[in-house]
C-alpha cells in the first residue's frame, strides 16, 4: 500500500509539473504513454503513419489544454487510450466518408496478443496451439478489443466501458464470451496457462 501511496504522489507531481509547463514533466508523460498508445493504436489500423499523427495530435492537444485540463492523473492512461481511439476514427472516416464510425469501430480491431505468441512459441503442444490460436479468430472484434484493454493493458470495466462506448454490464459479457471461446477451444490446463502467462 505505501508504494502505491508513492507511485500516486510522484504521478500527482508529474502532472502538476506539466500543468504549469514544465517541459521535462511533458517529455516524461510522452515517454511513459507512447509506446502503449502505438501499441494499441497499430490494433485499430495498420496505417502506421496515421497512429503516429494521431497520437502527436493528442499530446499537443494535452499540452495545449494542459492548464484547463481536470482529468484525474491516475486514469492518464485510460483518457489518452479513449482520445487516441478517437482520433484515430475521425481520421479513418474522413479517407471513408460513406462509413459510419460505429462501423468502423466495430470491424477495425484485430490485436495480435503477445500471449498468443507465447503459446505458440513455448509450452503448449502444436495441436493446443492451433486450437488456441482459432479460438482467438472466431471472436468479433469487439470482443477482442475489451479482451486487450482488460488483460493487455489492466483497465477497468468502467474505463473499458468508455472507450468502447457500451454499458459496463456488456463489457463483462464481452469478455465473459471472448473467455468462454478461448476456453472452449482448449482444455483447463491451457487455459489457466493462457490466463496466468500475460
Amino acid at each position: 500500500m505505501p508504494v502505491m501511496k508513492h507511485v500516486e504522489n510522484e504521478i500527482l507531481v508529474v502532472w502538476n509539473n506539466f500543468q504549469t509547463g514544465d517541459k521535462e514533466a511533458f517529455a516524461h508523460l510522452y515517454n511513459q504513454y507512447v509506446e502503449i498508445l502505438y501499441r494499441y493504436g497499430t490494433k485499430l489500423t495498420n496505417n502506421h503513419e496515421l497512429v503516429k499523427d494521431a497520437i502527436q495530435e493528442i499530446f499537443l492537444e494535452l499540452y495545449v489544454n494542459r492548464k484547463n485540463n481536470n482529468t484525474d492523473p491516475t486514469n492518464l492512461k485510460y483518457y489518452l487510450i479513449l482520445a487516441l481511439k478517437r482520433n484515430i476514427i475521425k481520421k479513418i472516416k474522413r479517407t471513408r466518408r460513406n462509413i459510419n464510425a460505429v462501423t468502423i469501430n466495430e470491424s477495425i480491431f484485430d490485436p495480435v496478443y503477445s500471449i498468443e505468441k507465447k503459446i505458440i512459441d513455448d509450452e503448449l503442444k502444436r495441436e493446443k496451439n492451433k486450437r488456441v490460436v482459432n479460438a482467438l479468430k472466431q471472436i468479433p472484434p469487439k470482443q477482442k478489443e475489451a479482451l486487450y484493454l482488460r488483460y493487455n493493458e489492466g483497465l477497468g470495466y468502467d474505463e473499458i466501458s468508455g472507450i468502447l462506448n457500451i454499458s459496463k454490464d456488456s463489457v463483462r459479457k464481452q469478455v465473459y464470451r471472448a473467455l468462454k471461446k478461448i476456453k472452449s477451444g482448449i482444455d483447463a490446463k491451457g487455459f489457466l496457462y493462457w490466463m496466468f502467462s500475460k
